[in-house]
């Protein structure tokens, strides 16, 4: 009940709706986000980009046509009577990939891997943003709380300075209680300003992650924490277990399904370096016709298989193999650090979010204190029991007790933020830009 008591300042909205500012959600500010995030449409452009390396790689099994054409003049020696003239040339020809032993269907498979690659990549990006957009909410509220918390500061050293000014002309305390008043009082507005210019700070940091200012900076954010005594309450549980997170991170980790799509690429590689000992067979059609008096030029055409088998590179084909076995390792090591790195990355995001939850405990324990000891010091003060000295401390281990419940609870919330990335749950779905 005390609790509620000096603290009931504090149940307040986390972003009050004043004027005609847009109320946004946490899931608003992430949809804001994946819309207008540079990251996002640099994600897509690549994408694009492996999209259009495999149509390239597909050209190399469809029909090959080009036509050509030319006007010249020619004179046949040799020939009586003498043959001279102009002639219109034109001509076209047809060239099809038969087979060549994995040189065109290991580029295919190389784009696809690639492409695979790069839609991995676009959701990586995406729950990166994802997690920025969380955390910096987060900031964004708990300035808002901490602004509260040194009102709250503020008002109670301002009844504290009138009651020493009542208690100097009483003749009850000495001038030096005013003056400690009001240097306190001071420092408390010096913090409450810092807090205010930290709440700015962090917006900026928001709105350069949603990559725009929403309503021209007319917006609030939905409250997530209504009040201090009732956090116990609003505290979203731990996921586990760390074996479950494991398994879920080892499915859906972006990261290591883009590692494994390129050593699919690299797999590609290889069946494209092995193609070269062997030959390549296609098929060719042509025609050529002429407009011309000359007898020696008439329209023909020609229909035929042949193949090109090279027989030394000078080691070439030799140093590609060894290029793309190479460069097949390096991405299997690098899969293996990867799934190392991510376990990692679990455990130790569950430790930390475990060790914020017990830091909000503890610090809600550590505020009931500091209240009952202001409490007791704002009475002793009053029956002339203690000096200002004590009164003062007891306001700042209020104070900074308040402050530190606050930081705590959002960093526990920030820790499970942290924990969804690092298990790579899914960003919400968004529209190519």
């Amino acid at each position: 009940m005390l609790l509620n008591i000096l603290i009931a300042g504090l149940g307040y909205a986390a972003e009050e709706a004043t004027g005609d500012n847009v109320i946004l959600s946490l899931d608003e500010l992430i949809q804001i986000a994946l819309t207008n995030n540079p990251q996002v449409d640099s994600a897509f452009a690549q994408k694009d980009q492996r999209e259009g390396q495999l149509t390239q790689a597909r050209s190399s099994y469809l029909p090959q046509l080009s036509i050509n054409g030319d006007y010249s003049r020619v004179k046949v020696d040799g020939l009586q009577p003498e043959d001279e003239g102009n002639i219109a040339h034109g001509g076209a020809n047809v060239s099809q990939l038969i087979y060549d032993f994995g040189g065109a269907t290991g580029a295919i498979d190389a784009g696809r891997a690639n492409l695979e690659a790069s839609f991995a990549n676009l959701e990586k990006v995406s729950q990166g943003i994802v997690l920025q957009v969380r955390q910096a909410c987060y900031k964004v509220l708990e300035r808002k709380h901490l602004i509260k918390v040194a009102e709250q500061a503020v008002s109670n050293y301002e009844q504290h300075l009138d009651r020493a000014k009542e208690y100097f002309k009483a003749g009850v305390r000495t001038r030096i209680d005013v003056v400690n008043a009001e240097v306190e009082l001071s420092s408390a507005r010096l913090r409450l300003l810092q807090s205010q210019y930290d709440l700015k700070s962090a917006r900026v940091e928001l709105e350069r992650i949603l990559g725009k200012v929403p309503s021209n900076g007319k917006y609030a954010l939905v409250p997530i924490l209504d009040g201090l005594d009732r956090l116990h309450n609003k505290m979203p549980p731990l996921p586990g277990p760390l074996a479950k997170l494991l398994e879920t991170a080892n499915e859906q980790r972006q990261d290591i399904l883009q590692q494994k799509a390129f050593i699919k690429t690299a797999e590609a590689v290889i069946r494209q370096a092995d193609s070269g000992y062997w030959p390549s067979i296609g098929a060719t059609a042509g025609l050529d016709t002429y407009d011309t008096d000359l007898s020696t030029f008439q329209d023909q055409w020609n229909v035929g298989v042949g193949f090109t088998w090279e027989l030394f590179s000078g080691f070439r084909t030799r140093g590609k193999q060894v290029e793309a076995k190479a460069f097949h390792r390096e991405n299997l090591y690098r899969l293996h650090d990867l799934e190392l790195m991510v376990t990692q990355e679990v455990t130790d995001s569950l430790i930390r979010a475990d060790e914020n939850r017990e830091s909000v405990l503890l610090n809600m324990e550590t505020v009931r204190l500091a209240t009952e000891n202001l409490k007791l010091a704002s009475e002793r003060y009053k029956a002339g029991l203690n000096d200002m000295i004590e009164y003062n401390d007891a306001e700042l281990r209020f104070t900074t007790a308040q402050g530190n419940l606050i930081a705590s609870y959002f960093a526990y919330l920030s820790s499970l933020a942290r924990i969804d990335y690092s298990i790579g749950t899914p960003a919400p779905l968004i529209a190519q830009q």
